[in-house]
């Protein structure tokens, strides 16, 4: 389940809860899409309420970000619970994020 909340007139927050699947990442990517498309420039994923997130998953949240980045926007990943091995497909995203809001 996704649950969204505007942070200002151009960031969103978008807080992931349950397991994260394709399905969750498609959902997802489409609210990403419409909210761009309203207007929003900035987008946080607050991922820590995700029990679980698949390869599959992982890739997916990292196309999204991509996609943000391609479009002039800006992402950040917030409570990652990822895996060390995952951390690397985030790695040049977390890195100017201050250590705090890693998980």
């Amino acid at each position: 389940m996704i649950q969204t909340e505007q942070l200002s007139s151009d960031t969103i927050m978008f807080h992931v809860l349950g397991p994260f699947h394709q399905s969750t990442a498609k959902e997802l990517g489409l609210s990403v899409f419409r909210s761009y498309n309203l207007g929003f420039k900035t987008f946080l994923f607050d991922l820590s309420r995700v029990s679980l997130i698949d390869e599959q998953g992982s890739r997916q949240l990292a196309l999204i970000g991509q996609g943000v980045q391609d479009k002039g926007g800006t992402w950040r990943v917030l409570h990652n619970p990822l895996s060390i091995e995952d951390r690397l497909l985030f790695r040049g995203d977390l890195e100017h994020l201050p250590k705090e809001t890693w998980n």
